[in-house]
């Protein structure tokens, strides 16, 4: 294992993505299993962290990579907590404000920051998906870009010459699942049956003045009515829920305009049908950016050591 220099963990709510990196920052191996912070209920981060890296250490003591640790791992909820830092912020001030932990074991760490927001009475915070966005930097290259990172949180956050300016939440993947596992109209909702033409049903329906709310109940008059097929339900749902969330987040943005999307290719290609049809152009940026994002915090990091 000498050529590795860099253990990255990205530790979110309901996964642990872990990457073996080398000087160079390219990933050597990766590994990926369901131990969110949500799935580990004695809280025993510790037995997950060996568990899924174990291998991967040195004996306490001995000359080791550096270990970094991001994602929802540094919340309140998580191992260690980490602080929030107010935008505007760069890769380098996460470094600066990143805390340093030790195992039971002997292992040092560190722990990612988050990034918050506070201004004009409008508050949010992010944790992780920062991660994603300063490991795309590469890919986007100097100037403003605005990227959007689809989920059960959404963020849209504002890019300018590699500095997260500004940043907007949507809780558009848990509103989804609340509404259709635990409101009236889950029970009209064929739940493993997906509808092209049902979600487009429901980005269409965007388009018209009514706003949301008065859009939602039709997933279940429709059904009664027999006006909207019982195995286009959820995907028009769906198409509610996503096209209102882009609807609000390009609202300024002229025709032509680009929007990056990272994330998991089943959700960015539904954000990337649903932004299109504003006018604006999309580019993908893949799933895994969050390990380069950790491998320029530990470059931020050596001078810590």
């Amino acid at each position: 294992m000498s050529e590795t220099a860099v253990l990255a963990l990205d530790w979110g709510t309901t996964r642990l993505r872990a990457f073996r990196m080398a000087e160079d920052g390219s990933v050597l191996e990766r590994r990926d299993a369901p131990a969110g912070i949500r799935a580990i209920d004695d809280g025993d981060f510790e037995d997950a962290f060996h568990t899924i890296i174990g291998d991967w250490l040195p004996p306490a003591g001995a000359d080791a990579p550096l270990i970094i640790l991001g994602g929802m791992i540094g919340s309140r909820q998580g191992w260690f907590e980490a602080p929030y830092i107010p935008c505007p912020a760069d890769p380098e001030s996460l470094a600066d404000h990143a805390i340093a932990a030790r195992t039971e074991s002997g292992h040092a760490l560190w722990i990612a920051p988050g990034l918050s927001l506070s201004q004009d009475g409008r508050a949010d915070v992010m944790r992780g998906e920062e991660l994603q966005i300063f490991g795309a930097l590469a890919q986007l290259g100097p100037g403003r870009h605005l990227l959007c990172l689809p989920g059960t949180h959404s963020k849209w956050a504002w890019l300018e010459d590699g500095i997260i300016k500004d940043f907007r939440t949507y809780m558009t993947g848990e509103l989804f699942d609340v509404l259709r596992r635990h409101s009236i109209l889950g029970a009209t909702i064929e739940h493993a049956v997906w509808s092209d033409a049902g979600f487009e049903k429901g980005l269409a329906a965007v388009r018209s003045d009514a706003g949301l709310l008065a859009h939602l109940f039709t997933v279940r008059a429709g059904a009664l009515l027999e006006t909207l097929p019982v195995d286009e339900t959820g995907s028009f749902l769906s198409g509610l829920l996503i096209g209102s969330e882009v609807a609000s987040a390009v609202r300024d943005l002229a025709p032509g305009s680009e929007v990056c999307i990272i994330g998991n290719p089943d959700l960015t290609d539904l954000c990337t049908r649903a932004v299109t049809q504003h006018g604006i152009r999309c580019r993908q940026l893949g799933e895994y950016t969050g390990a380069h994002g950790l491998f320029r915090l530990a470059e931020g990091l050596r001078t810590r050591r």
